[in-house]
């Protein structure tokens, strides 16, 4: 409800406290104070919203106001408390408020209306040195709120990203990402190379060790990929006990040396369960080289084909399949 104040009387010390009136002669602008109004909101009431013009600042003279994404006071941005203000940006751009502000408990308001506080500034230019330094404030906490909003996203983004057994990247970033850096290579004209990877007799490693060992194994050459790929190649776990990685801007002879050093060095890194027991583990790898104007699908296809050679060659080895010069070709 709103009722009449004598602000040089009621409020006072958290008038002359508020950031805004910082070293402003309160006697000087004496008639404005009184033009100005109180209001008492109860606790959980919207005193400003992005649906409603505003016309007024207002200054918190007890209680607490809370910022809100919506109209709750769940999980508020910022707090406003005794001397705070509030409204100041809405009435200096002329545009609808950023966000809800909402009464935390209930809270008493000294409301200035925007010909008001025009008319304290001309009076007292201190004031507009302060209100600067308000709004100085204000945008620095909401690049703060911004910041670990953006860090939210980024760690939200990288759990929907990353296969959480391996820690490779998932199933779903590869179909985003790999044809968009194919795009890349084909715009930049630089070679790329796919190898796919798949745990030798990894049923065995199942059926022997259990179905929990066999996830440490996925972990473990997850990690052993992550360790020793470059990184301007990009991994992902493809399915299963299957590995997916392009290696972009480099030459099929290249890529090749890459994919038998991951294969030596997962060979020489027997993984040790909690138990003590040794699990030897060993890949098989194909490999295709990009060619311009090759689609994703058949890269894979290629990949798929050189890998099932080298199974068929003994496992525990890399094969190399050649991809047609042409798109053209591939489908012929």
């Amino acid at each position: 409800m709103n009722t009449a104040i004598d602000p040089l009387h009621s409020g006072l010390s958290q008038i002359a406290g508020s950031k805004l009136f910082q070293g402003v002669d309160l006697g000087v602008i004496d008639a404005e104070l009184r033009e100005s109004g109180n209001l008492c909101i109860e606790a959980g009431k919207v005193l400003l919203d992005p649906k409603h013009d505003n016309a007024n600042i207002y200054i918190v003279l007890s209680g607490e106001l809370l910022i809100c994404l919506e109209p709750r006071i769940v999980n508020p941005i910022i707090r406003m408390g005794v001397g705070d203000c509030v409204g100041e940006l809405s009435i200096i751009d002329a545009s609808l408020p950023s966000a809800y502000v909402v009464s935390a408990i209930e809270t008493h308001l000294l409301i200035i209306p925007k010909p008001v506080l025009w008319r304290m500034l001309a009076l007292q230019p201190l004031m507009a040195l302060n209100l600067l330094h308000v709004l100085s404030h204000r945008i620095r906490e909401n690049n703060v709120v911004l910041l670990g909003s953006l860090e939210l996203q980024r760690a939200y983004r990288n759990k929907a990203e990353t296969d959480t057994l391996t820690g490779l990247h998932n199933r779903a970033w590869f179909e985003d990402v790999f044809p968009r850096q194919l795009e890349l290579c084909e715009r930049t004209g630089q070679a790329a190379a796919l190898l796919m990877l798949d745990i030798d007799h990894f049923k065995k490693v199942n059926d022997q060790y259990g179905h929990q060992s066999g996830d440490v194994a996925l972990r473990h050459i997850g990690m052993l990929l992550l360790r020793n790929l470059r990184s301007t190649d990009l991994c992902a776990r493809y399915g299963g006990e299957e590995m997916i990685v392009l290696m972009p801007g480099t030459e099929i002879s290249h890529a090749r040396l890459t994919a038998e050093r991951l294969r030596e060095q997962i060979a020489n890194a027997a993984l040790i369960l909690d138990d003590g027991r040794e699990i030897k583990l060993n890949i098989s790898g194909g490999l295709a080289e990009w060619q311009p104007g090759t689609t994703l699908s058949n890269l894979i296809s290629a990949a798929d084909l050189a890998l099932y050679q080298a199974k068929n060659a003994g496992r525990n080895q890399i094969a190399v399949n050649a991809l047609p010069q042409t798109l053209d070709e591939c489908q012929t």
